[in-house]
């Protein structure tokens, strides 16, 4: 447990149950020792923490379990946030931002999905540019030294991720050293079926940027096996799609028109707004009508 971020959250008890400072500190720690404990600069032992517990009324394990339901619930609004922008539903992206204006973000993974999501609400609301915005997230994850870590998680991965999809220059070195941790299973992503894909979505999009088609059709059918081990369609119709394109471009057309079948199959089970576009977009692509090729793939498998 961070307990730095243990100490602010039990300051922000003490301001809830109208403690000053002075009183909260006294007999237990000296203001300056404490201020050192708050910044990180030294590690607090237990019993101070027992003190301050005791000077709050409230049992140190109930303080616990507080902060980590907190961290868990901001965890969820700010996820909610993130997931609002990247559909780029900003009216309501920006109105559970207001609403929830004084999150205290305990969590340091809650923290940097917060950032990302606001640099990213900015950047796709054109208050700042692409160049802005990949410094903002260089800046945040310190990314020279988060390039050379042997683990990364969640929110490290979605940072990258960004990078990765907007920045040409980081495209390839971010790739392969996602690609290559993936490989090792030093990506630790949560439990949510959702962070596991996006990071898929990334990887197989940027194969494909990059010509890399052998590793983009490996990563895209890991993608699909795992959708269909979670009953779940979030990108699905990307890893088929992105494959067909793949069979297209090494011209395996047999292996083409199957992953495109299957595109288009997935494109059925969302809305007919997105599967009008996705249409548009591979008649723009492959020059192939969507709608024309399955109704023939259909007439062809009752004859």
């Amino acid at each position: 447990m961070d307990t730095q971020k243990l100490l602010n959250y039990m300051d922000n008890l003490r301001f809830d149950r109208k403690m000053s400072q002075s009183t909260y500190l006294f007999e237990v720690v000296s203001q300056r020792q404490y201020y050192r404990y708050r910044n990180g600069e030294s590690e607090i032992p237990f019993d101070i923490l027992n003190k301050l517990a005791n000077k709050l009324e409230i049992p140190l394990l109930k303080i616990i379990s507080s902060y980590q339901a907190h961290a868990q619930a901001e965890k969820e609004i700010v996820l909610d946030i993130y997931n609002l922008v990247i559909r780029k539903r900003f009216k309501e992206a920006n109105t559970l931002l207001r609403k929830h204006k004084n999150l205290l973000l305990i969590d340091n993974e809650s923290l940097l999905f917060y950032f990302l999501s606001k640099v990213l609400l900015d950047f796709y609301q054109n208050k700042i540019t692409n160049l802005d915005m990949i410094e903002k997230l260089k800046e945040k994850i310190d990314f020279d030294n988060t390039m050379k870590k042997q683990i990364l998680h969640d929110s490290e991965l979605f940072i990258l991720g960004v990078i990765m999809e907007y920045s040409d220059s980081d495209r390839e070195i971010i790739l392969n050293k996602v690609n290559q941790l993936r490989k090792n299973n030093k990506l630790l992503l949560s439990g949510k079926a959702i962070f596991n894909f996006q990071v898929y979505f990334w990887i197989t999009k940027n194969l494909g940027r990059l010509a890399r088609f052998e590793e983009l059709i490996e990563i895209a059918n890991i993608a699909i096996e795992a959708a269909q081990k979670n009953y779940s369609y979030y990108s699905l119709e990307y890893f088929y799609y992105y494959k067909s394109l793949a069979y297209h471009a090494m011209k395996k057309e047999k292996e083409f028109e199957e992953a495109l079948t299957q595109t288009i199959y997935t494109l059925f089970l969302v809305d007919a707004y997105k599967r009008e576009i996705f249409f548009k977009n591979i008649e723009k692509d492959t020059k192939i009508n969507a709608k024309e090729f399955i109704i023939d793939k259909i007439k062809k498998e009752f004859e």
